[in-house]
């Protein structure tokens, strides 16, 4: 069997209203190359475990799913368990209650990252809905295709489910373990060392935003704390050289400042001054 140039990681915890439709966005997938899913199923308390096990059972090939028997969290299930399984090249990201929308997103980003060697990973735009597929934010789509240098990986918004990023081996797995460095953009910053990034376009998929979501279902002002704790976590963390803390440093200055201005124009005083000490 030909070994698959994309492995797609597709973290799934009681999604039984969503894991269909992602589960459907990749194997509608149009390429010129072979791929795999690994579905690290979290022990669910729903149906979505029934709805894995369909999809694996129809397309045994391409659908690999991984059933945890006791609930080991996002972040494992990403690190600990899916990422060793993965056998591409490249690495492409789509969790359990997201969705794909462009049948030649795969094609799309792969064709540039083999034509464009100096570039560690590529991205596109994103749509979000709601929890019954109802538009909350359309995205448009870009007249043509954005760079960005290492260094500007830091200061960009990557979505998640849009990054196709190529397997870099020297990115050590263990200590993002041991750290509990299980944010994606954490995992994004990383890849600085190893090449560029662009912004493909393109609108290719679709956000959903849901209060089952870990970060949606948080209030504006528990988002922007969590950010900020994350910031601390990385600038602490020895897996980031000197470079880049200070672009690190540098983004949470940025972002500190972008929430106490929203938090004093929505008179919220009580987390501005703790968002000023923090």
């Amino acid at each position: 069997m030909t070994p698959p140039l994309v492995s797609i990681v597709t973290v799934t915890y009681n999604h039984e209203n969503y894991i269909r439709q992602c589960l459907e966005g990749i194997v509608m997938q149009k390429t010129t190359f072979p791929i795999e899913v690994i579905v690290g199923e979290d022990c669910s308390t729903d149906n979505t475990r029934a709805v894995v096990r369909e999809f694996e059972e129809r397309y045994p090939e391409i659908v690999k799913p991984i059933y945890h028997q006791t609930n080991v969290g996002a972040g494992r299930n990403f690190f600990e368990f899916c990422y060793p399984k993965l056998q591409g090249k490249y690495i492409a990201i789509c969790e359990g209650d997201d969705y794909w929308t462009d049948p030649y997103k795969l094609q799309k980003q792969v064709d540039f990252l083999e034509q464009n060697q100096n570039y560690v990973l590529c991205f596109h735009p994103r749509s979000i809905v709601d929890q019954d597929n109802r538009m909350i934010y359309e995205q448009l789509p870009k007249n043509s295709i954005t760079l960005y240098r290492p260094k500007d990986i830091f200061h960009v918004h990557i979505p998640t489910l849009t990054v196709v990023f190529r397997y870099c081996h020297q990115i050590d797995i263990k200590a993002i373990l041991e750290q509990k460095l299980f944010g994606e953009y954490y995992f994004f910053w990383l890849f600085s060392r190893y090449g560029a990034a662009a912004d493909l376009g393109f609108v290719g998929a679709n956000y959903r935003q849901h209060t089952g979501g870990l970060y949606s279902g948080l209030t504006k002002a528990g988002q922007s704390f969590m950010v900020i704790s994350g910031f601390k976590q990385v600038r602490n963390s020895n897996l980031y050289d000197s470079d880049q803390k200070k672009e690190i440093k540098k983004e949470m200055r940025i972002r500190k400042k972008r929430f106490l201005k929203t938090m004093l124009k929505k008179k919220d005083f009580v987390n501005a001054i703790k968002m000023a000490f923090t």
